[in-house]
């Protein structure tokens, strides 16, 4: 699974230690400690079970927000994901400092066999060449796809971490579902965040964010799916542009 999955296990540890003071264990079905680097330097979560801790169950089939998969479709259930908690290392803020006060743009989306999670690439580009006096932040790993225009800034970053905390100085974010909005969440930053009718903001998305769905019941299809593409179709450079310049309250023009 990918980032996001880790980071909405992160969130739920978080709410279970404020509760409970207890530090936690991330499991899975058989009860074995998880571990990630998204949660190095967080005091409470626990890379092994020990006496007396917290555990939470979130693994590879076992994800509190998935009902159900078939071959063909997943199954959601409604679910509210709490934000994480990050620690930067010294390093890691530092890097993030060189490239802090920009919009994080993010138009590509993970290779998980069909595209009904993406916006379209035409759209992206119109979007930067549309705010020409906004800098714009794309972080790229080997084989992303960059976005042109002098008001881009591409970043090599090698890690999720990188990125996270690239994101934690900028002034917003705008991207499609996933593993970013999460971050996003969790080092409080601004997001504008496009979705399909693959899933909806009622099952992993935050109120804090600005979500752009013009779409029905999800539908949680693993093959290209017409209706993601329509409701993707529905939303244009306009809201989108107009969604940024309103939670960036004058950061940006």
């Amino acid at each position: 699974m990918g980032a996001g999955d880790w980071l909405m296990a992160a969130g739920e540890a978080r709410l279970l230690h404020a509760k409970t003071g207890k530090p936690v264990a991330i499991v899975d079905q058989r009860g074995r400690a998880q571990w990630v680097d998204l949660w190095n330097g967080v005091p409470y979560i626990l890379p092994r079970v020990v006496p007396g801790c917290m555990t939470v169950l979130s693994a590879s089939g076992v994800r509190p927000y998935i009902a159900m998969k078939t071959p063909g479709r997943w199954r959601w259930k409604h679910y509210q994901p709490t934000p994480a908690e990050v620690r930067f290392t010294v390093e890691e803020q530092l890097f993030a400092a060189d490239h802090a006060g920009r919009v994080m743009i993010e138009p590509n989306t993970k290779n998980i066999g069909h595209t009904n999670k993406a916006w379209f690439w035409d759209r992206w580009q119109q979007l930067v060449d549309s705010m020409p006096d906004t800098q714009f932040v794309q972080c790229l790993q080997g084989g992303t796809r960059p976005l042109a225009g002098n008001n881009v800034h591409h970043v090599l970053t090698l890690t999720f971490r990188d990125a996270m905390a690239v994101l934690s100085r900028s002034v917003a974010l705008v991207t499609t579902e996933g593993g970013l909005m999460h971050a996003a969440a969790a080092v409080n930053t601004p997001a504008v965040v496009l979705w399909s009718e693959f899933i909806s903001p009622d099952v992993t998305g935050y109120k804090m964010h600005t979500n752009l769905r013009h779409a029905g019941n999800p539908c949680g299809m693993r093959l290209n799916c017409p209706s993601c593409r329509r409701s993707m179709v529905a939303i244009t450079v306009d809201e989108v542009r107009s969604a940024l310049v309103a939670i960036t309250q004058g950061a940006i023009a």
